[in-house]
């Protein structure tokens, strides 16, 4: 009986096992079935990268032919050349230093040379169509000449005149005292900044004032150098005077020294005869050519007296006849003294033939820009033979600058009697050259 009982509490203690194992599986359907279901939670989606992404694979089609690239545009047509028929002319007015319209003042181009035009009552001018774009500038007397401006057609140009200044200034005696009367001229005038020159070099004038004084006015701005003679008083220069627009230069002083006497025959080269009623008077004794010292003439001796010539200083004559040839006697030089004497052989006239001598080095000089220019050589004389040629530039004569001298001085310097040498320093094309020339005799 002990065996039968405890073997149905075995069987008792198994049953209530599987019963709980049965619950224990049990419970969770029941409650998943029982419990509200939420929606699927979707994790997120993550793009692979960039790096991880296999390449694209080419598009696989029917192989074809390769083109040639397009051919580039064609340029673009060259811009059409403006013509002066396609600008029309150049306008415009000028106006004096009060800004009232300039009648008559000259209008000119600087490039290209040759268009001009008057302006008319108004001060307006016009220019031909060529002038467009070229520099102008314009000219009135006693105004300075306009500012060189650059003109165009289609717009309304304008150019005005500067203001005029003056000189005031004495002439006197090495002494002090006044010259009472005397002959006033310019020798040389450089304009104010780039204006164009105007001719005034050579205008003279008369001065009669009992204390030497006189006052030039109308005159444009610029630099001036004047010179003064009188009657057996050689040409003395200013000092450089600036001339500003619409002021006067004060306190110019000129001083007049004595001259000296200058005596001598003049004779017929071949036959000794004298030659009566020659013409013996100062050459470049000033660049203007104004002087007034008075000419001598020849007796009936052929003897002659000039009163008048510088004392000391190289200077020259001419001495002329209608029948002989002009000749120029250089080298001259009173070296303080109060008389000097020069005689003088004429070769008469041939037909057809040269009509002047002279001793120097046979070059013909001028200024541009306030340079000294060969303007031209005489055909086998010593400048040509030392090979200088027009166009050169003299930068010194025996050392002296020529910036240092004016037109005059480099032309007495160079002249001188036959055998002499001079040297001449030579510009061309950038540089300098030293040349010695031995001065001959010239004929032309």
């Amino acid at each position: 009986m002990a065996d039968s009982g405890t073997a149905g509490a075995q069987r008792r203690a198994w049953l209530s096992a599987a019963l709980l194992s049965v619950a224990l599986l049990v419970m969770p359907v029941l409650v998943w079935l029982l419990l509200p279901r939420p929606g699927p939670v979707m994790p997120a989606r993550r793009e692979p990268a960039a790096a991880l992404l296999p390449p694209p694979q080419p598009e696989l089609t029917a192989p074809r032919e390769v083109e040639a690239p397009p051919a580039p545009p064609p340029p673009p047509a060259p811009p059409r050349e403006v013509t002066a028929a396609s600008v029309g002319p150049v306008r415009g007015v000028v106006l004096d230093p009060e800004g009232h319209p300039s009648a008559g003042a000259m209008v000119s181009c600087r490039e290209p040379p040759g268009a001009s035009a008057s302006a008319d009552g108004e001060g307006r001018f016009e220019l031909p169509a060529e002038a467009d774009g070229c520099t102008a500038t314009a000219a009135q007397p006693p105004y300075g000449d306009a500012e060189p401006t650059r003109v165009a057609a289609g717009r309304d140009n304008v150019l005005r005149l500067l203001a005029a200044g003056s000189i005031v200034g004495e002439v006197v005696d090495p002494s002090g005292r006044p010259v009472e009367a005397y002959l006033l001229a310019i020798e040389s005038f450089t304009p104010a900044g780039s204006g164009a020159n105007s001719n005034v070099n050579g205008r003279a004038r008369k001065v009669s004032d009992p204390g030497g004084a006189f006052r030039w006015d109308a005159l444009a701005p610029g630099r001036y150098v004047l010179t003064a003679s009188s009657a057996g008083r050689p040409p003395a220069r200013s000092r450089p005077v600036d001339v500003e627009a619409g002021r006067a230069a004060q306190r110019v002083r000129i001083v007049l020294a004595q001259g000296a006497t200058l005596r001598g025959r003049v004779v017929d080269a071949a036959s000794r005869a004298p030659v009566v009623e020659a013409q013996v008077e100062l050459d470049s004794a000033t660049s203007s050519g104004a002087n007034a010292i008075s000419l001598a003439l020849t007796d009936g001796n052929g003897d002659y007296e000039l009163e008048g010539v510088p004392a000391s200083g190289p200077f020259s004559v001419r001495v002329r006849h209608q029948q002989y040839m002009a000749k120029i006697v250089s080298g001259l030089d009173a070296r303080g003294a109060q008389s000097t004497r020069v005689d003088v052989e004429l070769r008469q006239l041939d037909d057809g033939g040269a009509r002047e001598e002279l001793t120097g080095i046979g070059a013909m000089l001028s200024l541009s820009s306030g340079r000294v220019i060969i303007a031209g050589v005489v055909d086998g004389g010593p400048a040509a033979s030392a090979g200088l040629m027009a166009g050169d530039v003299i930068a010194r004569i025996d050392g002296r600058p020529t910036t240092e001298l004016e037109l005059a001085d480099c032309i007495q310097r160079l002249r001188g009697p036959a055998g002499t040498v001079v040297t001449v320093g030579v510009e061309r094309e950038g540089r300098t050259l030293d040349v010695t020339i031995r001065r001959d005799v010239v004929v032309r």
